[in-house]
């Protein structure tokens, strides 16, 4: 998916994306944290305005939109783009795993994938930035950080 990025001098920054059933979503954000999201049909059509939104209306809407508020049925591996090149990403650990039944320390998953386990969820209970004697279980849902190629990489271990 591309993402180019405008200065807009005096007002702020623009994000353009490309969609992947076409058509482009563009993103201003003013200087003031006002953002107006506008939709256009093709790169060269003009753009129609969806939304105009504060900062603090925009910050609601986009936690929701990054999964915060609500997490749908995984059809794929929900994931969060932290920074440039940083990705978080949510990993159900089914019992054939390798590594279920193991501590964070022998699992070795960091120096294996280079992507670190931040949180572990087990039902309703969160295990934030878990020890390393913290020992996986069948059904966790694992939360790591790292960069795409260490993603696919910690997704390839879980198999």
């Amino acid at each position: 998916m591309d993402v180019s990025e405008t200065d807009l001098p005096g007002v702020g920054k623009r994000f353009e994306v490309e969609l992947e059933e076409g058509g482009v979503a563009v993103v201003v954000i003013h200087n003031s944290g006002r953002r107006e999201l506008f939709y256009r049909e093709s790169p060269d059509a003009d753009g129609e305005e969806l939304l105009d939104l504060t900062d603090r209306e925009s910050r609601v809407v986009g936690s929701i939109l990054e999964g915060a508020f609500f997490q749908p049925v995984r059809t794929q591996a929900p994931e969060t783009t932290l920074g440039e090149g940083v990705i978080l990403e949510w990993y159900t650990l089914e019992r054939d795993s390798p590594v279920v039944g193991e501590t964070l320390e022998e699992s070795d998953i960091r120096r294996r994938t280079g992507a670190t386990i931040i949180a572990v969820e087990r039902g309703e209970e969160v295990f934030a930035s878990p020890e390393a004697d913290f020992t996986l279980r069948a059904g966790d849902v694992a939360v790591a950080v790292g960069t795409r190629e260490n993603q696919t990489e910690l997704e390839n271990l879980l198999e």
